[in-house]
């Protein structure tokens, strides 16, 4: 299976290309930025480097993966909208991936829980747990940023990993460059793995959504 995955909800945008064989999931590009508010512009551009790079066809993708947060209310709308389009235009399953999901995706594997967080701002951290195998221990929800990592041990115990920026300095964190934000990776190969029936395209907000659609460019990838 050849699958896009798209990743929008927060200041890093990234698009990646990944190919399911017999023998694993192979990561065949990556393309991303990191220009604020910039998400509706540079996507697509990156899209279309991509696959001009990579020698794919629009209509060699089978599948769409996209981070559906929680995250920038106006970066998921963006990501979610490019995906269902580039998933009309050619026919394809559009899956929602957790973007903190795919955050402890990215990190290499742990024994114990991996805990994600990402600012939330006012105050806040989104945050979901994962246990060693994948499986969702808590939910995406906001905890509050003082005293945050005392709380997730409390939640998941001594052993927990913390991947996210602000926990690359906490002494259960891990920092890298792969799951101090989401990445499109992670979201393509996870995108590949979950039943699309069970992964609707739909913006995880955590809180109320405050931001208003995005108008976008029309995508060239449409026509396949």
């Amino acid at each position: 299976m050849r699958c896009l995955g798209i990743e929008t909800s927060s200041r890093r945008g990234s698009v990646a290309l990944v190919q399911v064989l017999p023998q694993g999931v192979e990561v065949v590009g990556l393309r991303f930025h990191e220009e604020v508010n910039r998400h509706g512009e540079r996507i697509l551009p990156l899209v279309d480097d991509l696959l001009r790079e990579t020698g794919w066809s629009p209509a060699s993708i089978e599948r769409v993966g996209v981070g559906v947060g929680p995250g920038s209310f106006t970066g998921l709308r963006i990501g979610v909208a490019l995906a269902q389009g580039i998933g009309l235009g050619l026919g394809c399953p559009v899956v929602g991936v957790s973007s903190l999901r795919a955050m402890a995706r990215a990190a290499p594997p742990h024994t114990g829980p991996t805990a994600a967080i990402l600012d939330a701002r006012r105050g806040e951290f989104f945050l979901a747990i994962y246990g060693a195998a994948g499986m969702e221990l808590h939910a995406p929800h906001t905890i509050p940023q003082a005293g945050a990592e005392s709380a997730i041990v409390a939640l998941a115990g001594d052993s927990v990993r913390i991947v996210g920026e602000p926990a690359a300095a906490w002494r259960h964190g891990f920092g890298s460059e792969e799951s101090d934000l989401p990445i499109a990776t992670a979201t393509a190969t996870l995108a590949a793995e979950l039943d699309p029936a069970d992964a609707p395209a739909v913006p995880i907000y955590v809180r109320a959504a405050d931001a208003i659609k995005p108008n976008l460019p029309p995508s060239p990838l449409a026509a396949g």
